[in-house]
């Protein structure tokens, strides 16, 4: 079980370059990647996201990477005759309209297309295979501390599992005192009903009679509570076989919220309207958790 925050930076000087990759990791329903590199590098950007994409299905990840050169390359070329023609150019200039200036090396600069870099491809693999090998150490990094994260969020998921049962089982306690409730508001509506036998509405009887019966009766609800919460143990206790098991808990939340509401809607007992109420309060507890899972 891992958490969806997580963090790791490592620097390493590989062959001619030094490379330093940070990767922040935050909470997000979908996978987000945010790769900053320098654009000489960005052929590589779409190798970097595609690594990335084997170890993480979920979050937003910041990823950042700065690589820098230990020796001196022919990287940089200078197209010298665009830099003589805007020379002559600004000179034309100066004397068309008298101008007491000369032509410096910064005014030619301000030309970015003078100065070029380019790295060609065989430099650009080179660079790649020392990404990659820094890039898989900083995401172990960040693996780690997700799953060290992922410890504590599944002793708290538990705890809460646990105050939910008992919450379950103080309901159906409760829920017999609930059926006594009903059964009398059934006789009172009875007597009601018979109060004039001349013009008693049988159908309208027997279909009130029905209505109530169903409506105290709650073991259904109650069934699926069970069974989702058993459920959700199982994922925790075979967490390993599942590549998406925040989404699957955050589903069976879902479920097990809507339980409680309808037991609350159903409920004429005081006792039962709380307890459906603390345990609406423990699952949304347990979705802020889940909600934080990988």
């Amino acid at each position: 079980m891992r958490s969806m925050t997580g963090y790791g930076r490592t620097t390493k000087n590989i062959g001619d370059y030094s490379y330093n990759v940070e990767i922040k990791s935050l909470n997000s329903k979908n996978l987000n990647i945010n790769t900053s590199i320098s654009p000489l590098f960005s052929p590589l950007e779409l190798k970097i996201q595609n690594l990335v994409k084997k170890y993480f299905k979920r979050g937003t990840l910041r990823i950042s990477i700065d690589i820098k050169l230990l020796k001196t390359d022919d990287i940089i070329d200078v197209d010298l005759g665009l830099a003589k023609a805007y020379y002559n150019a600004l000179n034309n200039l100066i004397n068309e309209l008298h101008l007491a200036d000369d032509v410096s090396l910064e005014d030619l600069l301000k030309f970015k297309d003078i100065v070029k870099i380019s790295i060609d491809e065989k430099t650009i693999d080179d660079i790649w295979e020392g990404i990659k090998e820094v890039l898989n150490e900083v995401i172990e990094t960040v693996l780690k501390y997700q799953k060290e994260e992922g410890k504590d969020l599944k002793v708290f998921l538990n705890g809460y599992l646990n105050e939910l049962e008992d919450v379950v089982i103080k309901i159906e306690e409760n829920a017999q005192q609930m059926k006594e409730k009903y059964r009398e508001q059934v006789k009172h509506n009875v007597n009601s009903l018979i109060s004039n036998i001349d013009n008693i509405d049988e159908n309208r009887l027997e279909m009130e009679i029905v209505l109530l019966a169903e409506r105290a009766d709650i073991s259904e609800e109650m069934d699926r509570l069970k069974s989702h919460i058993r459920r959700f143990k199982n994922f925790l206790e075979n967490e390993s076989n599942n590549d998406s098991i925040g989404q699957e808990l955050d589903f069976i939340c879902q479920e097990m919220h809507r339980e409680f509401n309808t037991i609350a809607s159903k409920s004429k007992i005081l006792n039962i309207t709380n307890l459906s109420l603390e345990g609406r309060t423990l699952v949304n507890k347990i979705r802020e958790q889940v909600q934080n899972l990988h």
